[in-house]
């Protein structure tokens, strides 16, 4: 189970399948993912260029809000907000003020995703989809050859 330590207090994230019943988060969840695991992303800028970063900056804010639910549940999802940015003012700095562990907003994505499939949600869809991708592949396009008949003799 994922622990975030924020304001000296420990969220844990815990999912049930309530947290996916009546909403899009986890099809959101799977194509932000395929965004960004390479569908033609090559930096945080083409992100942008395709407006995705609201869309992250919501998704993990409500897979928290969700996650908080059955541990430590959270009043609103803008408390969330507000718990994500002390998380952030909180990252751990070396000697040099250089931060010692990534907390950025794609960082948490990752290990919210990896949560996700931990717990077994995104296992079934990933397992699926490349179970459809095997099965599209295998599929042969079949050229016409009408080309190669016989013209009828007059």
């Amino acid at each position: 189970m994922m622990t975030l330590t924020i304001n000296g207090k420990e969220y844990k994230v815990k999912y049930g399948y309530n947290s996916f019943a009546d909403s899009d988060l986890l099809e959101r969840v799977m194509q932000v993912g395929f965004l960004l695991n390479g569908a033609g992303v090559q930096s945080d800028s083409d992100i942008l260029g395709m407006g995705k970063m609201r869309d992250i900056f919501c998704i993990v804010r409500e897979l928290l809000f969700e996650g908080f639910k059955k541990e430590n549940p959270v009043e609103s999802i803008q408390a969330v907000g507000d718990l994500l940015d002390t998380y952030m003012d909180e990252t751990p700095k070396d000697e040099d003020g250089n931060p010692t562990e990534d907390r950025g907003i794609f960082a948490l994505f990752q290990q919210l995703g990896e949560e996700l499939s931990e717990q077994g949600f995104l296992t079934d869809f990933i397992n699926k989809l490349n179970q459809a991708a095997e099965m599209e592949s295998e599929k042969v396009t079949k050229m016409p050859q009408d080309h190669k008949k016989k013209k009828p003799k007059k």
